[in-house]
């Protein structure tokens, strides 16, 4: 028990660093400019991913792609290092990012149940239930 406890600590701690570290959508305008548009948004899974219906370009396809290749490869090089399987690592980078939120309103996010959302600003994120 109190292994788990140290492990979900540690994983909580890396996966702050990691979610404010990450070669997330911050540090590309076209993937903040189509996330603001309800095109792209933060999923669950610690991805980012298509909002359905959305008109897709192959260039901003190819950017969410490429973000997704570099987070898989930040929680792959995470994970080995903690012990801990890359879904794990993924997982907890989600939940900083849902539960801080770095989901700004208006943007849209997947959650768990795998619906779309859009965040209001009277409505919170919704928090997957594996965060606790």
């Amino acid at each position: 028990m109190k292994r788990n406890i140290a492990i979900a600590s540690a994983l909580a701690a890396l996966a702050a660093a990691v979610a404010f570290s990450m070669p997330a959508a911050a540090q590309d305008a076209a993937l903040n400019q189509a996330r603001g548009q309800g095109l792209i948004g933060e999923q669950a899974d610690g991805y980012l991913g298509f909002v359905p219906g959305a008109s897709i370009n192959a260039d901003l396809r190819g950017r969410v792609e490429q973000n997704n290749i570099q987070r898989r490869a930040l929680y792959t090089r995470r994970a080995a290092e903690r012990g801990v399987s890359v879904n794990e690592m993924a997982a907890a980078v989600a939940c900083q990012v849902f539960e801080r939120p770095q989901i700004a309103v208006g943007e849209r996010y997947r959650n768990e149940g795998g619906q779309w959302r859009q965040r209001t600003a009277s409505a919170a994120v919704e928090v997957p239930s594996f965060c606790g």
